[in-house]
């Protein structure tokens, strides 16, 4: 057995790193501006040796400042680390009475804020600490808004740190942060970046793969730098073997060398060379503090070459019992309960006949895990993640856990992992409506699967999902939907049904179009099978949306028509309406006006009969896009208000991101374009918080062409680009050949006439594969132009007529008249800017002619809407329903 280590060695060789720690203080106090450290080193190089001297000096040092840490842990909450540090700065405890741990945080919150908005702070602070208060009105405005909840909760946290450290500076420490999720780093980073005009020391320590997660963790931001801390240099690695040495009283020169040699500055391993000369009799205690030294033991000990024989040789020491207890907790990961050590301990054993009297086995457990703590592989933590399950532990070293894990067979494993996922989920979810947390989905899920209980953990992955796609992590949601998918075979067919259906809408949220259509039709499949026409009806239009988003309008009709008829024999009107709406925006996507309004209207009718909101909305928005092309302007503007109103009432993220970016078309056409631009950037803002690539590609289309319309065509290839790096992974043409035709009218405004043509050639052919025809109306207008900037005379001149010719002559088809006035409009400036025109009486008869329709069709336009709704004609260029601005 290993013998305890007294000594504590002085921290040597991290001068400059201490100086480095103390010069960012000194800057935050002397500044009153927040200061961050982020401090990178491997396992055993001695991070938290760092943070304890340092805090150690602040304390002594500094009596005004306050310093709290907090450690993230392996599969712990959300926003654990952050947690840890608020409860330290609160002093509450994990599984105190709740309303004690209220009153502690409100009467700290009322003391530095006094009466200002106290309930608004303790509603967002407690998100963080699991503790919850009466809603107010402003809360309550956001309780079905979970991203602006979560945005404005962040934006408490700063604010409160910054009045906090207003009273008295604050040192902050976030420990082992690369264990933490996704949600806790980008709180933290959130408060590095953000945070302003506070005497704050935030420092962070973490393991490499910190910055393989997030390689951009330190380059952005004011006052955040970077301590990379590297083994020590030789010769303090033995100023450090000889203070561990120092119950040696003169230690032999051998037996520091040897340590220095093979620890390679790691002081970790620095002390595990101490303990194996313990353990093989190299170093021999005798009275307290004094030991002698067996040179002659010196080749005989069992000295580790790296890290991995150090972790080996303290496993060896360990009891059978010992090591059995540290496998049982290696299961639940870096942190464990003693409560579930004794669940774990109980299987196979045959319950009493009466439940009572001592706990033994948790007694026996308890000592040993002293003794364990004692030898630094485990520590006790504070307060508990659990609330009834007050007692729980840590690995120090996770190293010594992942390899007591990979060490232990997998049927005790399967064993543990299943009987663990029991313990806690009575734990977690001990009532019926117990608020079932992604991440304690996702713990339960995967403890369950390694567990041998598919079912179980498919329930929970699936859950996981359900909570993923509720706060738009579409990419997490679809990897839930398909592992519980996987794992749930061919049972359940309700969940199945619904996890498809869900699946499949994340997925083409994420671009996944061929991902999404195969959910949709594993859903087809079952719902055909039992004849569930509803369900089948359903299936269809979402493979037909999928097919319409893409531009395959023909196979959406197809779908769309089919999901009709199944919704009519299953007599749901709701997917009546659904069906009607959808085939009424294929319609809009050809042009065909009149029957897509009919569709539309029919749709809205059965809509408000059922007085589904969000549906209301939704054919609103559809009504304004067929109002818009049609050239009846107020009436479109009338549909897109009334569509955001009730969007915003519902909190409809997405759909607010589509109206927003549809009334940002009107502005533009009516010249306002620091409006529009305003309404696109709170559309993209939406679109990006929800995970909706394709809407973002879209609004980025938008953007660039409203930027060329701006004379800003360099602006415009920046914005376009990006809209196509994301239009690449989409799969959809339509909107790939958007994009392509707005490149191309950038680079003829900045004379890039070459680059233009192959742009434009794609944009058309593209177009008339999808036969979308409002579109390939405006991407041949288009066309004329960049090759009429060309050169004039012979074939160039001749492919800008032909292309004129082809534009007017769809528009005519389609009865289009805005974009018919448009194309007539650019044909005639074509004509006119001819340096023959003027000798040529056909040709300018035939300008005037094209001009004069022109100014007819917008006469009779204002006439019939509105001055102020009338698109203006001169030098602009749009697309139907200005480029892609429906559902």
């Amino acid at each position: 057995m290993s013998t305890p280590i007294a000594i504590r060695a002085p921290l040597v060789g991290r001068e400059a790193e201490l100086a480095e720690l103390d010069e960012a203080l000194a800057r935050a106090l002397g500044t009153g501006r927040p200061q961050a450290i982020t401090i990178i080193g491997g396992a055993g190089v001695g991070k938290t040796r760092l943070l304890d001297e340092f805090l150690a000096r602040v304390r002594s040092r500094e009596r005004r400042v306050r310093t709290f840490r907090g450690a993230a842990r392996e599969s712990g909450p959300a926003y654990g680390v952050v947690q840890r540090i608020l409860r330290a700065r609160f002093g509450i405890v994990e599984g105190a009475d709740p309303d004690v741990q209220r009153e502690a945080v409100r009467t700290a919150v009322t003391e530095i804020l006094g009466d200002k908005r106290v309930t608004e702070f303790l509603h967002f602070l407690g998100a963080f600490l699991d503790l919850t208060w009466p809603e107010s009105p402003f809360t309550k405005a956001f309780e079905d808004d979970p991203e602006q909840f979560a945005r404005i909760g962040r934006a408490v946290l700063r604010r409160f740190v910054e009045v906090d450290a207003a009273i008295s500076p604050l040192v902050l420490v976030f420990e082992d942060l690369h264990l933490s999720n996704d949600d806790s780093l980008e709180l933290v980073r959130t408060l590095l970046e953000s945070m302003h005009d506070a005497p704050v020391l935030m420092i962070v320590s973490a393991r490499p793969e910190l910055l393989t997660r997030r390689p951009e963790w330190t380059e952005s931001g004011t006052g955040h730098a970077k301590i990379e801390l590297a083994p020590l240099k030789p010769d303090d690695a033995a100023q450090m073997m000889l203070h561990l040495l120092e119950p040696t009283g003169d230690p032999p020169e051998e037996l520091v060398d040897a340590a220095v040699d093979m620890a390679g500055g790691n002081p970790y391993l620095l002390e595990q060379m101490l303990r194996t000369y313990l353990a093989s009799g190299t170093l021999i205690p005798r009275a307290p503090g004094r030991w002698d030294v067996d040179l002659d033991r010196l080749d005989d000990a069992q000295l580790p070459l790296s890290v991995d024989d150090a972790i080996a040789a303290r496993i060896a020491s360990l009891t059978p019992a010992e090591r059995s207890l540290l496998e049982m907790a290696a299961v639940m990961g870096g942190v464990f309960w003693l409560g579930a050590l004794v669940a774990l301990g109980r299987l196979g054993k045959k319950a009493p006949e009466l439940w009572g009297g001592a706990e033994d086995l948790a007694a026996h457990y308890r000592d040993l895990l002293a003794g364990l703590a004692d030898r630094d592989y485990v520590l006790a933590l504070p307060d508990s993640s659990i609330g009834s399950e007050p007692e729980e532990l840590a690995f120090k070293h996770n190293l010594e856990r992942e390899t007591l894990y990979r060490l232990t067979s997998a049927s005790q494993l399967r064993r543990y992992h299943r009987e663990f996922a029991e313990w806690l989920e009575l734990r977690l979810f001990d009532g019926a409506h117990a608020d079932r947390v992604e991440e304690h989905c996702e713990m339960l899920a995967t403890h369950y699967e390694r567990g041998g209980a598919p079912r179980k953990a498919a329930e929970y992955f699936l859950a996981a999902g359900d909570r993923a796609r509720a706060r738009y992590a579409n990419a997490k949601a679809a990897d839930y939907y398909a592992r519980g998918l996987e794992l749930l075979g061919e049972e359940d067919v309700v969940r199945r049904l619904e996890a498809y259906h869900h699946q499949g809408d994340v997925l083409q949220l994420a671009g996944r179009n061929e991902e999404a259509i195969a959910s949709f039709r594993k859903m087809l499949e079952i719902a055909w099978r039992l004849d569930f026409k509803s369900k089948g009806g359903a299936a269809h239009n979402r493979i037909g949306r999928v097919y319409r988003a893409i531009g395959q309008l023909e196979e959406a009709m197809r779908h769309l028509g089919t999901g009709h008829a199944l919704f009519d024999a299953a007599s749901d009107s709701r997917g009546v309406a659904s069906s009607l709406d959808d085939v009424g925006k294929v319609h809009w996507m050809r042009g065909a006006y009149e029957p897509a309004e009919r569709f539309m209207r029919r749709s809205l009718e059965i809509r408000r009969e059922l007085g589904d909101a969000r549906s209301i909305a939704l054919s609103l928005n559809n009504l304004g896009l067929v109002y818009q092309d049609s050239g009846r302007f107020d009436e479109a503007q009338e549909a897109f208000q009334e569509a955001l109103l009730i969007r915003r009432e519902i909190g409809d993220l997405p759909g607010m991101s589509q109206t927003l970016n549809n009334i940002a078309t009107i502005h533009q056409d009516n010249g306002d374009h620091a409006r529009a631009n305003e309404l696109w950037r709170e559309a993209l803002d939406y679109a990006t918080s929800v995970g909706d690539r394709m809407r973002q590609a879209v609004i980025l289309t938008n953007l660039g062409e409203n930027a060329y319309r701006q004379q800003q065509p360099e602006g415009a290839i920046a914005v376009l680009q990006k809209a196509e790096a994301i239009s690449s992974t989409l799969g959809d043409r339509i909107l790939e050949a958007e994009i392509l035709r707005g490149l191309a009218k950038a680079h003829m405004l900045v004379h890039d006439i070459t680059t233009a043509r192959d742009f434009i050639a794609r944009s058309v052919a593209l177009f008339e594969k999808t036969r979308s025809k409002p579109f390939l109306g405006v991407a041949l207008r288009t066309a004329g132009e960049i090759a009429a900037a060309g050169s004039f005379g012979g074939g160039e001149h001749q492919r800008a007529k032909h292309a004129f010719e082809q534009s007017v002559r769809i528009f005519e088809e389609l009865g289009n008249e805005v974009e018919l006035a448009r194309s007539c409009e650019a044909f005639a400036t074509f004509l006119e800017s001819d340096p023959d025109a003027k000798n040529d009486p056909v040709r300018a008869h035939e300008a005037r002619r094209l001009r004069t329709r022109a100014v007819e069709i917008q006469e009779r336009l204002a006439a019939s809407g509105s001055e102020d709704g009338l698109p203006p004609l001169e030098g602009e260029e749009t697309s139907p329903g200005s480029v892609l601005a429906g559902e």
